[in-house]
């Protein structure tokens, strides 16, 4: 099983896992057009403690488990399941714009109140630790801690913005897949915002009941640097003095613009 383990939402958890699962189903794009993502990996949020079964039914475990699957958990919540050889790919955005996606998708989710504030009043909950999956840092420190375990490696959404092709060819390489250049192309032209923010397999579009698409898309921006037409100074400085302190020192470091 490949786990892809990742601590952000919405437009960066759902390229990269349609790039693993492309390159784990020989590329093959008719299908991931005719089957929703949800339905092509395991959610282990919504699974039971063994990962053997599912809450409520929403999804059932294939013989054997699934070959790919993804989650937001922390990785202490994890620690039993990252000792196997299970190949894991570790998904890492800026907390700055990981942040305000996290903001945009409070607003959407209707499990989570659709939050109505503005990014300040959210950012009282980010200061006292109580958004979803914990404080940013500490989840990113956390899986960053298993960086030499064997079979994990880690995408960083700034690169695979800035430089696709590489970013796929890593995956590739790592999952032992072979590939030529018109699979990498073809990979690369089908996880652009642009066109998994249209296709229904992947914009997320057959949630209504649980998200408020009215508030704002799934599929929102994904592009690097949108916290500056956010953030206040009080707020980019709060953050630039977490990282400073929690990340740098682990040797953790972010790109926050390109």
């Amino acid at each position: 099983m490949v786990h892809l383990l990742f601590d952000n939402h919405c437009s960066g958890t759902a390229r990269i896992l349609e790039i693993a699962w492309l390159l784990m189903n020989d590329i093959d794009v008719k299908k991931a057009e005719e089957v929703n993502q949800r339905k092509r990996h395991i959610y282990l949020d919504m699974c039971d403690p063994d990962f053997k079964s599912s809450f409520m039914g929403s999804i059932k475990l294939p013989p054997g488990g699934a070959a790919l699957a993804k989650t937001h958990l922390p990785q202490h919540m994890m620690q039993e399941h990252t000792k196997r050889d299970t190949k894991i790919i570790v998904g890492m955005r800026n907390p700055k714009d990981n942040l305000l996606s996290i903001y945009h998708f409070y607003r959407m989710n209707k499990a989570l109140g659709n939050f109505v504030g503005s990014f300040s009043d959210f950012f009282i909950l980010i200061k006292e630790k109580r958004v979803i999956c914990g404080d940013i840092f500490d989840h990113s420190v956390g899986w960053w801690s298993i960086r030499n375990r064997p079979n994990t490696m880690y995408v960083f959404y700034e690169d695979l913005t800035e430089d696709p092709v590489k970013e796929v060819r890593r995956m590739a390489e790592f999952l032992g897949k072979e590939t030529s250049d018109e699979d990498i192309t073809k990979i690369v032209e089908w996880t652009t915002f642009a066109n998994m923010s249209q296709m229904k397999s992947t914009n997320y579009e057959d949630c209504q009941r649980m998200f408020n698409f009215k508030v704002t898309p799934y599929m929102r921006k994904g592009t690097v640097g949108d916290w500056k037409n956010q953030f206040n100074e009080e707020e980019s400085d709060y953050i630039d003095e977490q990282y400073e302190k929690n990340c740098v020192p682990a040797g953790l470091k972010f790109r926050f613009e390109l």
